[in-house]
């Protein structure tokens, strides 16, 4: 008589886990996906949604991370609370013509299931746009009041080159003065660098630095933003350093607002110089300031305009 056994092989049952959700959230001006944009800076807004999983068996949340290509970025932090919370952070990215960034959100639960959305930030000139050109530099010059009347800076877009010359020269020349610097020595004392336009505002007049002549260039100076990083900054960037700089009122007078900055605490100076139909744009870096002898040390850069 044959016996038959049976065997009941018991299954174990699977565990009901769908795991974490990141969902982008839809505030305005909030980056969606991914995006192509001109060479140049730029703050962009990322806000996404981080979810616990909805399957019985899911775990709170553990943590979150934020990473990009090229060290943009390296974020890792608990999770604030294990149910739902947003993850809202905006980043200054600054990419070159061809340039591109990925950016990675991750959030974890505790049972080591994830979930990741990822972003590339990819920067592309366009015909209306045109490539990076070129950098004139001016290097390290002493500037002082010379003949009383300041210092000023000559320079020629079409070729590029500079000239240093008191008030008399820059007659000859009065639609190349990028800006002139002058050191007041009547209380309070201080070195300034001004716009060449401003002169014939009737604020100046009777002073040491009187024009009497109209000008047909207009030239704004602000103060950059801390890390605009003058000897590495690009074709792009120093236009950027003065679009997202900061307008300053020194006190001297309501018509020298963006026409006069004084550079003591200061590094860096941006200008923007229209002539005609051309932008140009500047940067200034202060390099020593001499009250002693009534000078300055300065080092210029410009985006030759196309």
């Amino acid at each position: 008589m044959a016996l038959s056994v049976a065997l009941f092989v018991g299954c174990k049952k699977e565990k009901e886990q769908k795991g974490p959700s990141l969902t982008v959230a839809g505030d305005p001006g909030v980056v969606t996906g991914d995006r192509t944009l001109p060479p140049g800076t730029y703050d962009l807004r990322f806000k996404l949604i981080a979810q616990k999983g909805s399957g019985k068996d899911d775990a709170d949340l553990k943590e979150y991370t934020i990473t990009g290509t090229n060290n943009i970025v390296n974020v890792r932090r608990p999770a604030p609370n294990g149910q739902s919370f947003p993850i809202d952070t905006t980043m200054e990215i600054t990419g070159s013509n061809g340039q591109s960034y990925t950016i990675t959100f991750t959030v974890t639960d505790k049972n080591n299931n994830s979930d990741r959305k990822d972003f590339k930030i990819t920067f592309q000139s366009s015909p209306d746009n045109p490539p990076s050109g070129q950098i004139d530099s001016y290097p390290e010059r002493e500037y002082s009041n010379r003949d009383g009347k300041g210092t000023y800076l000559i320079y020629d877009h079409t070729n590029g080159s500079f000239n240093l010359t008191d008030r008399t020269g820059a007659g000859s020349n009065p639609d190349q003065i990028l800006f002139l610097y002058y050191y007041r020595d009547q209380n309070p004392t201080y070195h300034s660098v001004i716009a060449p336009d401003v002169l014939s505002n009737d604020g100046y007049n009777g002073t040491p630095i009187e024009w009497d002549r109209s000008w047909s260039t207009a030239t704004s100076l602000r103060v950059p933003r801390s890390g605009v990083n003058f000897d590495n900054v690009t074709y792009d960037g120093i236009r950027d350093a003065f679009e997202n700089g900061q307008r300053v009122d020194d006190n001297i007078g309501p018509f020298n607002v963006e026409k006069r900055i004084k550079l003591e605490n200061r590094t860096l100076i941006a200008f923007k110089q229209t002539r005609g139909e051309k932008v140009i744009y500047g940067l200034i870096k202060i390099e020593r300031l001499d009250n002693d002898n009534k000078r300055a040390n300065l080092l210029v850069k410009v985006r030759r305009p196309n």
